[in-house]
């Protein structure tokens, strides 16, 4: 390998992390980021190098520029959806990954996300720029090609839309939201429409990007459990249908992914014909974007991430993706595939070598107590 090879991907591999966070925050969409920077890489290949004087610079200017480009097209391409488009949610890890920790330091709650959504490109550029990667307004000009006033223009109205539009001005209170979520993950658990409805502001916000079962508008809390107990019905129901291929028995009986709506009230109940561990619908709490949130789970996979907002000790939005699409990244990390793997690795010992003793290895958890994996 050539020396100014060797300096590309040393520079390269040192501002990668920053580049798919900031592809992220521009698409919300952990795949698109990949595929921006992998494009980012290949111009980097073909660039002389001997004019760049400051590559973190260089990479990061045409990052943000192919980022724009692509999130042109995909806008055009989510307003066409029906049932609308929400971001991709980015799990935080307990051993977080080099773009995690990039992400975490340009932190963006995933309700921001999705206002973010409804600026334009380039106002969406110059506001992630400046507000979670530090960019003063010189860096911006060079990046969107214009001037320094203008870039703080941009920024400056794109601040004023999205508090015009609600954006969080600051996270929650750490301890008093993570009981909120504790105690919604309870209520979705138990189908406690009673219990939802305590956690609720009277004028709670509901985004889901699964079609809704109910005809008027949301206007009181009793109309907001409703759509939630609604949505968890329906996506449940999408999901189970997926996995057994009968959706034309549960048509006909009315199953919804194991639960039967009764009623007006939205509350379901165990469906006969399935298995109380089929059926069972699962809620546990765990981190999106740096808060703490719901993931729904059936027959061992997720089949919605639930966002939450409070304010004042109550709930005050609610986010649910449910799109395979957007929840493939946290399949595979934390549903039943990720349990799987880790299974089929404490399970499986080495294969001996023929004529020798299988050498069994024992793994060591809480400190100095020898657990034998094979045992």
């Amino acid at each position: 390998m050539t020396e100014p090879a060797i300096d590309q991907s040393s520079a390269f591999e040192a501002a990668r992390a920053r580049l798919v966070a900031l592809a992220y925050r521009m698409l919300g969409s952990r795949a698109e980021a990949e595929d921006v920077v992998q494009d980012v890489w290949l111009k980097w290949q073909l660039a002389d190098t001997r004019e760049v004087r400051t590559p973190a610079a260089w990479l990061t200017t045409i990052t943000a520029r192919l980022a724009i480009d692509r999130l042109r097209h995909l806008q055009r391409e989510r307003s066409a959806r029906a049932a609308g488009w929400m971001p991709e949610p980015w799990l935080d890890e307990t051993a977080p990954s080099a773009e995690e920790l990039a992400l975490r330091s340009a932190q963006m709650s995933y309700g921001l996300m999705l206002l973010l959504e409804r600026l334009k490109p380039d106002e969406r550029a110059a506001f992630v720029l400046h507000e979670a990667f530090d960019c003063d307004y010189a860096e911006i000009a060079k990046i969107l090609e214009r001037t320094p006033a203008g870039c703080r223009q941009i920024v400056h109205r794109a601040k004023q839309r999205l508090q015009r539009d609600g954006a969080p001005l600051r996270r929650p209170e750490p301890a008093q939201h993570a009981r909120l979520v504790e105690q919604l993950r309870t209520a979705l658990e138990t189908q406690d429409r009673a219990g939802l409805l305590r956690l609720f502001s009277d004028a709670a916000e509901i985004v889901s990007d699964a079609p809704l079962r109910v005809s008027e508008p949301v206007v009181a809390a009793t109309d907001w459990v409703d759509v939630v107990m609604s949505l968890v019905a329906n996506v449940a129901s999408a999901t189970q249908v997926a996995q057994t291929g009968r959706s034309g028995e549960m048509a006909q009986t009315g199953q919804r992914g194991g639960m039967a709506q009764t009623g007006q009230t939205g509350q379901m109940e165990p469906a006969a014909s399935e298995t109380p561990h089929a059926s069972a619908l699962y809620a546990e709490c765990l981190s999106i974007d740096g808060t703490l949130g719901v993931a729904l789970l059936q027959g061992g996979e997720i089949f919605a991430l639930l966002d939450v907002s409070s304010r004042a000790g109550r709930l005050v939005a609610l986010r649910i993706v449910t799109r395979a699409a957007q929840l493939q990244a946290a399949r595979r990390r934390f549903g039943l595939p990720a349990i799987v793997r880790l299974l089929g690795a404490i399970r499986t010992p080495s294969c001996p070598a023929p004529g020798h003793t299988s050498t069994r290895t024992s793994t060591t958890v809480c400190g100095d107590f020898p657990v034998d994996v094979h045992a």
